[in-house]
């Protein structure tokens, strides 16, 4: 039922609106990736444009960026509201919803295409990959048949243009490259002289001795990561005498767990909140991702930003984001993975180089320049019309409130009656009291806390002069 309510709010804003006066850009982006907390690379990427998007927005007055529901992307007369949607991250190789479809100027951006490229070698098993061809092949399909209904994509590097280009046949002009960018006030290098004392502590947390480690970001698609080939090559490297754990990060299931227990060092720690992802990083030697491709690489930004050199595979994109900032390995090769690790283990100047260039390749990236690169696509869809910005940023809040309400069940359950009846007085209070310092949703209530504030004050001179 809230797509009704969701239309609702729109038509009751549009109908409550002023006189316009300035030529002026609408911006519509679906955030909806499932939970916000779980920080996919969906969600980070959609959350960090948006924040800076929104940032400029305030900046600029020229434009206005609204977060709505995927789900409803061709809901009624959307097409009235916005002058273009971005879907920042599609995701791999799937195309568009047929419900985003009805958007007009459609801009989506797609990270990884390792399923068309690879096959089954990225598949966890036969019978995923199974079930998975022909859905492939379907979607292959619709991207022969539909390409012309997308009206541009932006991709994060070259190789992952070239491969858009080889496999799902989009012509070469249609796609931009804009790099993804990475939180240098988050992921940053820690101190030296504190970095020993902050291992300790977070090694402590997770009930682990105080020694060197390295790290590896993991996900539920451990096969593309190539994880199995990883552990072979850290057992090598132990045997050869190397001091160092492998601490594995992020989500795994029961085969991982059981490759890895008989693997002496091997420490399988699962999903952890970002505030550990970031020291567990700051205070690693070195990160090790060998993966079969990469679409990005985001946690290999990460790591360089933290000064912390990184292994990482010599295929597809990797060479494009670390540069002079890793050691390259051929995914396939268990003793090519294992040299590279016993070299850098061993070699405290050649670590501590490849580090200091990673950190300055790092420092070239960040969310306000990818933001910059996706405002230009949109920019060439702006209307002739002229509009109110005080006016469109109202309804461009309200719409962004009511999404974040519908997205999170904690949310819907305490705010969905009041913002189905139009209020929204209980929903700002909650963002200014305790939504801006909450993880899940503060990257879309930050930009807009001004807003916020005004909007409490007006209420309470409301309040104050009927009494």
């Amino acid at each position: 039922m809230h797509f009704e309510y969701y239309q609702s709010s729109i038509n009751f804003l549009v109908e409550n609106t002023k006189s316009s006066d300035i030529q002026m850009l609408r911006i519509n982006m679906p955030i909806d990736y499932g939970s916000f907390a779980q920080a996919t690379s969906l969600n980070l990427i959609t959350r960090k444009l948006y924040f800076e998007l929104a940032k400029k927005m305030n900046d600029t007055k020229s434009f206005t960026i609204t977060a709505s529901l995927l789900q409803d992307a061709g809901l009624g007369d959307i097409n009235q509201h916005y002058d273009c949607t971005i879907i920042p991250n599609m995701g791999g190789y799937k195309f568009p919803l047929d419900a985003s479809l009805h958007n007009k100027n459609l801009i989506i951006g797609i990270v990884g295409i390792d399923e068309v490229v690879l096959g089954r070698e990225v598949y966890k098993s036969d019978t995923d990959w199974k079930r998975n061809e022909p859905i492939i092949k379907d979607e292959l399909q619709k991207w022969k048949n539909d390409e012309a209904k997308v009206n541009h994509i932006h991709v994060s590097n070259q190789p992952e243009k070239d491969q858009l280009v080889e496999y799902l046949k989009i012509p070469e002009q249609k796609i931009s490259i804009i790099p993804y960018g990475v939180d240098h006030d988050l992921f940053k290098p820690i101190d030296d002289n504190i970095k020993e004392k902050e291992r300790s502590k977070i090694l402590a947390k997770y009930k682990l001795d105080d020694s060197p480690y390295l790290i590896h970001i993991s996900e539920a698609n451990w096969a593309r990561k190539n994880i199995f080939r990883l552990f072979d090559a850290f057992q090598q490297a132990k045997e050869s005498g190397i001091p160092h754990k492998l601490l594995v990060v992020g989500k795994n299931d029961e085969h991982v767990q059981k490759r890895a227990k008989p693997i002496e060092d091997i420490h399988i720690l699962g999903f952890v909140p970002e505030n550990d992802l970031i020291t567990l990083l700051q205070c690693s030697d070195v990160l090790v991702n060998p993966s079969l491709h990469e679409g990005f690489g985001l946690p290999m930004l990460e790591a360089m930003a933290c000064k912390i050199p990184v292994i990482t595979s010599n295929v597809f994109s990797p060479p494009a984001v670390v540069g002079e900032g890793g050691l390259f390995v051929d995914p396939r090769n268990v003793d090519d993975i294992c040299e590279k690790i016993i070299e850098i283990t061993n070699n405290e100047e050649l670590r501590l180089d490849i580090a200091k260039k990673g950190f300055e390749r790092s420092q070239k990236f960040s969310w306000s320049f990818t933001a910059e690169g996706i405002l230009d696509l949109c920019q060439n869809y702006q209307n002739d019309e002229n509009q109110n910005f005080e006016d469109e940023y109202d309804k461009s809040a309200r719409r962004t409130l009511t999404t974040i309400c519908l997205n999170n069940n904690k949310l819907k359950r305490r705010f969905l009656s009041s913002i189905v009846q139009m209020d929204f007085d209980e929903l700002i209070e909650w963002s200014l009291d305790k939504g801006l310092d909450d993880p899940d949703v503060n990257d879309y209530l930050i930009p807009l806390t001004k807003w916020l504030e005004k909007n409490r004050k007006e209420r309470k001179l409301q309040v104050s002069s009927s009494d």
